[in-house]
């Protein structure tokens, strides 16, 4: 019987060709672990793909579309971590098995999560520049929100992409602990406890410091100086 349409469109046979085959597994579990971290790098693509049209978006000024895309861009960062989650079926010590057989590989060297590390500062120039354009600094967006609606929502979205990339790398060190612990090194050596210091980098310092500002100009702040009683 001849190939449907669908299987040649996503060209099944190809794609279940790059698995592991289960006689030269290390363990049976190494399937799961490879298919698992497949499905991430295609999340990564897309991923990818999207920040590239945020910025191009942007560059135009069409601030809905890149909103749009920068959206895409979370609903995947928010799906991963589930999908990650399916690796706690594998027994730390399979997981190990796998580990060895991997060489010197690390979930740190994937091409799609190094690239999305990149890419994601990157859009804080063209945000800026249309700031710039408005004369506007990010603290009065805030303050001045329904007069530039769509720039403050895709201010908003820039935000919420840097917080979902720090949760999903938050998520991972969960991962990490509960398959290898983190009072170990990786294979190359690396402490595994240096993934916490690489959760705490932000895409877009900027965005953050502003909701620190307006919090200690609107005076929801600690202030120092006592109340005066009132008579």
């Amino acid at each position: 019987m001849g190939k449907t349409d669908y299987e040649k469109y996503i060209r099944t046979d190809e794609l279940l060709s790059l698995q592991v085959l289960e006689s030269e597994a290390s363990c049976e579990e190494e399937l799961t672990f490879q298919v698992i971290h497949q499905i991430s790098e295609l999340h990564f693509k897309l991923i990818i793909q999207y920040i590239h049209q945020a910025d191009s978006h942007m560059r135009k000024a069409e601030l809905t579309k890149a909103t749009e895309k920068l959206q895409r861009v979370t609903m995947h960062l928010e799906h991963l971590p589930p999908v990650f989650d399916m690796v706690k079926v594998i027994s730390p010590r399979d997981y190990h098995t796998i580990r060895l057989a991997l060489g010197r590989g690390s979930g740190q060297d994937s091409p799609g999560f190094n690239e999305i590390l990149r890419l994601g500062p990157t859009l804080w120039e063209p945000f800026k520049a249309l700031l710039d354009a408005e004369s506007l600094t990010v603290v009065d967006l805030h303050e001045n929100a329904t007069g530039r609606y769509e720039l403050f929502l895709l201010m908003q979205e820039l935000t919420r992409f840097d917080e979902c990339f720090q949760t999903f790398r938050h998520q991972h060190i969960q991962l990490v602990r509960r398959m290898i612990g983190l009072n170990t090194r990786s294979l190359k050596g690396v402490p595994a406890q240096m993934l916490e210091r690489g959760a705490k980098f932000e895409f877009y310092p900027d965005l953050w410091q502003a909701i620190s500002d307006l919090t200690d100009l609107t005076g929801s702040s600690y202030n120092p100086k006592p109340l005066k009683d009132k008579k």
